[in-house]
């Protein structure tokens, strides 16, 4: 089982890394002919993505060592791909919603199986 999980994570780490160096080497040209033209979100947005995308994935390497990283880094990767399946679906993209759809499952599930991470993340209240 821990080897499922660590070749999961790692898998998912380099998905989330290519994706967000893409999105970030692109040219605003290609940005908008990919996205833009497509889905109607902007060129910014496209690149504030790929950052976010790459945090992730470099802090789910960080994940390999530290439970917190990883499950801050999962919820983080969640919240990416929930975006990126509702962007496709309400563009009338059936078809290209269905890898982001599957990447949130495997993202869900490496979440599950890390369940003892997202107990040891404990939200302090601010006062």
């Amino acid at each position: 089982m821990k080897w499922t999980v660590r070749i999961l994570q790692g898998l998912l780490v380099l998905d989330f890394l290519f994706a967000g160096a893409s999105k970030l080497f692109s040219a605003s040209d290609q940005i908008r002919e990919m996205f833009t033209d497509k889905l109607g979100t902007p060129v910014a947005l496209i690149y504030t993505v790929g950052v976010f995308e790459t945090l992730a994935a470099l802090i789910l390497i960080a994940g390999f060592r530290s439970q917190k990283a990883a499950a801050a880094s999962l919820i983080v990767m969640i919240a990416i791909m929930i975006g990126a399946t509702v962007t496709n679906l309400a563009a009338g993209r059936v078809a290209d919603a269905a890898f982001p759809l599957v990447t949130l499952v495997f993202v869900v599930v490496l979440l599950y199986l890390k369940r003892d991470a997202l107990k040891s993340l404990r939200l302090t209240s601010v006062f």
